[in-house]
């Protein structure tokens, strides 16, 4: 995929080239690796949809999961793909919610089925309906916007901009700021404008060769986490209240690292140079934000990833494994899952690498780590005809919010409001005029509440 994007500010720019690549299942997130034997989690997508969220037996007789295995139950026993699934008796319900298939037995005891064998849990709606305020706080369906950057997004009105997201129903707008200076302004000048209606979604980007205190030294982990944590401390008291804050945006093709090898899928594709400053700039952000926010009230994106099929980087750092091959690293921690997506990578949950390989990455990435997964950009590629933009946008949208129940997706932000340097990925005209496609994201967007 290639999309030209996010002009960094007064130092770098950015000209992305994400490639699109395969692997084999040793490349892959370890749950997922875990079945690679199991002939039913390597089943081909698409043979059978999913069952829906919330389907029971009884009063159903079966259950599709996202791997497209049949799940019964015969006598109170549980059976995966015409196999019993590890041990089970006296069942009196199974449950499909959320993506993850759970049991209860007569004495109303509840497992759930994670790494091929039962975990204990809980009936899962009830977690839900406790939760149900918090994650309600975060808007689904936004856009990205760049205010900070000037153009079109600093002449047209803030009132103007944010009317014209509540007419398409976008009500969360992702605004990109690199130092302290830029978050007083986001918090100073664009929040208190943009109205009640419309939500920030600040993304702090602080990036460590911009670090002033190094006069042109190369950072190491230590100062990017000390640089990160100073920012994004300093943020949490600018922003405070807001429900979800990202951090970092695509460290991972960053020009000051090698060229990803191969495909991505793999932690070892990465420049090992580098890793160790990315991992202390990612550390950081979570640590200074929550040094302020210590109840957590906001939640924080930090995975900075180009997203596609650049698995090995979430692998990577989320277990603490380096692309040497090296382990018991620190871990960055994350509450929600980052991801972007563009046109030419196809389907999220059917798309191919290089050789071939069919991926699912929201599935790959759901049963790897169990959190919530954003797509922070997702658009529509610059050499798109608008019949081609059209049709991507009233499949993928519907299709977006669909997986809210199966992969746990909370939310997007389109690529972008307005055209601007980047190139022509608006949904208006960088004079603030309507494009072709303004009434189709309308449309998909109302379709898909």
């Amino acid at each position: 995929m290639r999309k030209n994007h996010f002009i960094v500010y007064s130092v770098f720019a950015s000209s992305l080239i994400l490639s699109a690549c395969g692997g084999g299942a040793d490349s892959l997130p370890s749950s997922v690796a875990n079945s690679a034997n199991d002939p039913a989690a390597v089943a081909k997508a698409g043979t059978r949809a999913p069952s829906p969220n919330g389907t029971t037996i009884p009063s159903g007789t079966s259950i599709v999961d996202s791997s497209n295995a049949v799940w019964t139950v015969t006598n109170g026993v549980i059976y995966r793909a015409g196999q019993k699934a590890g041990f089970s008796q006296a069942v009196i319900q199974l449950l499909w919610y959320g993506g993850k298939i759970y049991q209860q037995n007569v004495n109303k005891l509840w497992w759930v089925w994670q790494n091929n064998t039962w975990a204990t849990s809980s009936d899962p709606r009830t977690a839900t309906a406790a939760s149900a305020s918090a994650s309600t706080a975060i808007p689904f369906f936004g856009v990205n916007a760049h205010y900070i950057q000037g153009g079109v997004y600093s002449s047209i009105p803030l009132a103007t901009q944010s009317a014209t997201m509540v007419d398409l129903g976008l009500t969360s707008v992702r605004q990109d700021v690199y130092s302290k200076a830029q978050i007083d302004i986001l918090a100073d000048k664009v929040m208190p404008n943009v109205g009640s209606k419309v939500n920030v979604m600040p993304l702090v980007i602080p990036h460590p060769w911009m670090d002033p205190t190094l006069n042109g030294r190369t950072p190491t982990e230590a100062s990017a986490y000390t640089y990160a944590y100073n920012m994004a401390a300093y943020a949490a008291t600018r922003f405070k209240g807001v429900p979800v804050v990202e951090f970092g945006n695509e460290y991972d093709i960053d020009e000051h690292n090698q060229r990803i090898a191969n495909d991505g899928v793999n932690v070892s594709d990465y420049d090992n140079n580098t890793w160790p400053i990315w991992r202390g700039t990612m550390r950081g952000s979570y640590d200074g934000w929550r040094s302020v926010d210590k109840s957590g009230q906001t939640k924080i994106i930090n995975t900075a990833s180009t997203g596609f099929l650049n698995l090995g980087w979430y692998k990577g750092m989320l277990t603490g494994t380096q692309p040497d091959g090296s382990t018991g690293h620190p871990k960055v921690p994350t509450d929600i899952l980052q991801l972007h997506w563009y046109s030419d990578g196809l389907d999220p949950v059917n798309t191919w690498g290089k050789d071939g390989t069919n991926y699912n990455v929201l599935k790959i990435l759901h049963d790897a780590y169990n959190l919530p997964i954003m797509f922070t950009e997702i658009g529509i590629n610059a050499d798109f005809s608008t019949a081609k933009a059209q049709a991507y946008i009233s499949k993928t949208i519907p299709e977006l919010y669909a997986a809210r129940s199966t992969y746990n997706v909370i939310g997007f932000n389109w690529y972008e409001l307005y055209d601007d340097p980047s190139g022509e990925f608006g949904i208006l005209t960088n004079g603030g005029s309507n494009k072709a496609v303004y009434s189709t994201v309308k449309a998909a967007v109302a379709a898909s509440k």
